[in-house]
């Protein structure tokens, strides 16, 4: 029951964390970057309201995870999160981090106006810059749990980046000016799966999936500011969720 749950000021501390080292990347008299500190300002305004509610699992399994014995949970912060009832997360001091898979993400071709395809297509730079950001991104989060590979007490977080595609602009899009009522600025829509799995008999104990946006134009550059924060603040409540505290 108590898998998921974090004090909100915990969680609103820890988002906010982020924001340094984005507005540390901008020109003070570059308005891009003023716009683009605006809006994480309003994303994380916005999601402290989720972010923050205690999440509750249902009292039966369901949906495609129900022969794994996961339940849904909801108000967890994320789009769809399901768990066992007796994962005890709070419970794990040692955690094995897999490398971000990138391996397998559906593009499709639609194509955006004022980008080329790829400008946000995975390159192999482009893998490794996102498998080192995730890798960062882990590490500051759950720099207090010690490392190993497997065995008793060890959760096993596997994290892997699923859709790639064109999006709607909401009033928490990174990477660009807020959106205008009836706008249609192009942004991408981020997926992304996360498991968990005790070490010792590689048992699920929760399967996550979430869905973030952000400026296309942003996907310019093989390491892009926007994705950085997005793997960034999943990384924060991940370890949120995991810790209960």
């Amino acid at each position: 029951m108590y898998w998921m749950y974090r004090a909100a000021q915990v969680v609103c501390r820890e988002r906010q964390e982020v924001l340094p080292r984005f507005i540390g990347c901008a020109g003070s008299d570059d308005e891009g970057n003023i716009l683009k500190v605006k809006t994480l300002l309003l994303a994380m305004l916005l999601g402290l309201t989720t972010a923050c509610s205690a999440p509750v699992i249902q009292d039966q399994a369901g949906g495609e995870f129900a022969a794994d014995g996961l339940y849904p949970v909801q108000s967890s912060g994320f789009a769809e999160a399901y768990a066992r009832p007796d994962a005890g997360l709070p419970g794990y001091h040692k955690v094995d981090i897999q490398t971000l898979d990138v391996s397998s993400i559906d593009i499709p071709d639609t194509m955006i106006a004022g980008t080329l395809k790829r400008d946000w297509e995975m390159t192999p730079q482009r893998q490794a810059a996102l498998q080192q950001s995730w890798e960062k991104a882990m590490d500051k989060a759950f720099s207090r749990y010690e490392r190993a590979a497997d065995g008793n007490g060890v959760l096993l977080i596997a994290a892997k980046l699923t859709r790639i595609a064109p999006g709607r602009p909401t009033a928490t899009t990174i990477g660009g000016a807020l959106p205008q009522a009836g706008s249609s600025r192009d942004v991408l829509e981020i997926w992304a799966e996360f498991r968990l799995f005790d070490g010792a008999d590689g048992k699920v104990l929760a399967v996550i999936r979430d869905n973030r946006t952000m400026s296309s134009m942003a996907m310019s550059r093989t390491a892009p500011v926007g994705m950085t924060m997005m793997l960034d603040s999943w990384a924060a409540l991940l370890h949120t969720r995991v810790s209960g505290k």
